[in-house]
């Protein structure tokens, strides 16, 4: 018991290590940006799955990919916007209710590029102005990475609505932790 309690602990502390304070190699950083926030690990992850499960094939990531992007480089050259973070939890709340909602699930996988906009505009605004290019390199790749994990899940969990409750669900949790940060 006492080792699950640990593990929670430390998967509620993760977000915080995908925020500002980025002091070392800016590609390394950028490398593990997207696997150290819950929330971004979380939105692509989601959003590969639906990319899956609406039969959207690579359309949706990519548009994702592009549109996370875009929005790195908005923030990088224009700074914070109101409500960025509030787009941010709520994009994984989206995802979660998209998974579990099935007659929606089209209208809400179409939402998440504008979603990764925010998620990319605190790439950016996180990004040393120095190193931006290669903080981007980074984080692109590894967020491509995750899209397609999720696209490979969400195959599966096409074939298993068992498994894609079970996975909405834990996508919901997630959004909880995301929520109560």
């Amino acid at each position: 018991m006492k080792k699950i309690f640990a593990l929670a602990l430390l998967m509620v502390a993760l977000p915080a290590f995908a925020h500002p304070g980025h002091d070392g190699n800016p590609l390394h950083d950028g490398l593990l940006h997207p696997l150290t926030g819950l929330d971004h690990l979380l939105m692509l992850l989601g959003t590969g799955v639906l990319a899956a499960l609406t039969r959207r094939n690579l359309a949706l990531p990519l548009a994702t990919l592009a549109s996370m992007f875009a929005g790195a480089v908005c923030g990088h050259l224009f700074g914070d916007v109101l409500g960025m973070e509030s787009m941010i939890a709520l994009s994984v709340l989206v995802a979660a209710a998209a998974v579990l909602l099935p007659s929606r699930q089209l209208l809400l996988a179409l939402a998440m590029p504008v979603f990764a906009l925010f998620h990319g505009w605190a790439h950016g605004v996180e990004a040393t102005p120095s190193a931006f290019w290669m903080f981007s390199a980074g984080f692109v790749t590894v967020s491509g990475l995750l899209l397609a994990v999720g696209f490979g899940v969400g195959c599966l969990l096409r074939r298993h609505s068992g498994l894609q409750k079970a996975f909405g669900g834990g996508m919901l949790a997630g959004a909880a932790l995301v929520l109560a940060g």
